[in-house]
C-alpha cells in the first residue's frame, strides 16, 4: 500500500528518477534544500511498498503571507513517476496540500503549469482549479496560472 509522509532532507537524494521526466521542472538541490527548510511541513512525498521504499511522487509546497495580498500557497512542484500515474496520487499529494493551506489560513492555492501538458490541465481542472492568466515565455514555453480558492463561511452580523 502507498504511504504518504512529509519530505525529508534524505529524500532529495532519491528523487532523481522523478526529476528527468520530460514534464518535470528541473531545480537545484540548493532550491530544494531551501524549500524544505523555509516551508517545513509542506513537502510531501508518495512512497511504494515494499524494503526499498522507492518514491513515486511528490509536493513542494510554499506559503505565501505578504502584507499586500492576501495568503495564499502555491505548488511549487509536484511530479508523479510515469509507471505511477492515473492512480490518485497527484491528487492525494494536491488534497493534502490544499488542506494544509486552509489550515494556515490561505484564501486560494495558485500553480503554474506548461501549457502544453494538457494531461494536468485536465487534473488540475477537475480538483476544481480554474485558469487565471496566462503567461508567456514562462518555462522554454508560455504558462498557464490556475488558481482554486479556499471556501471560508461568512459571518452574518
Amino acid at each position: 500500500m502507498t504511504s504518504f509522509r512529509e519530505m525529508r532532507f534524505d529524500d532529495l537524494f532519491k528523487i532523481n528518477s522523478l526529476v528527468f521526466d520530460a514534464l518535470t521542472e528541473v531545480y537545484s538541490l540548493t532550491f530544494f534544500v531551501k524549500h524544505l527548510s523555509q516551508f517545513p511541513g509542506l513537502s510531501q512525498v508518495a512512497e511504494a511498498p515494499g524494503p526499498d521504499g522507492r518514491l513515486m511522487g511528490y509536493i513542494f509546497g510554499q506559503y505565501q503571507l505578504k502584507k499586500t495580498q492576501e495568503p495564499y500557497g502555491h505548488v511549487a512542484a509536484l511530479t508523479v513517476s510515469p509507471e505511477y500515474r492515473r492512480l490518485g496520487l497527484a491528487t492525494a499529494l494536491m488534497d493534502y496540500f490544499f488542506t494544509v493551506s486552509d489550515l494556515k489560513g490561505a484564501s486560494y492555492v495558485n500553480l503554474f503549469m506548461r501549457t502544453s501538458n494538457q494531461a494536468a490541465y485536465q487534473l488540475y481542472t477537475s480538483m476544481g482549479y480554474a485558469h487565471r492568466q496566462t503567461i508567456a515565455d514562462y518555462y522554454p514555453e508560455s504558462a498557464y496560472e490556475l488558481r482554486k480558492y479556499v471556501p471560508r463561511h461568512m459571518e452574518v452580523q
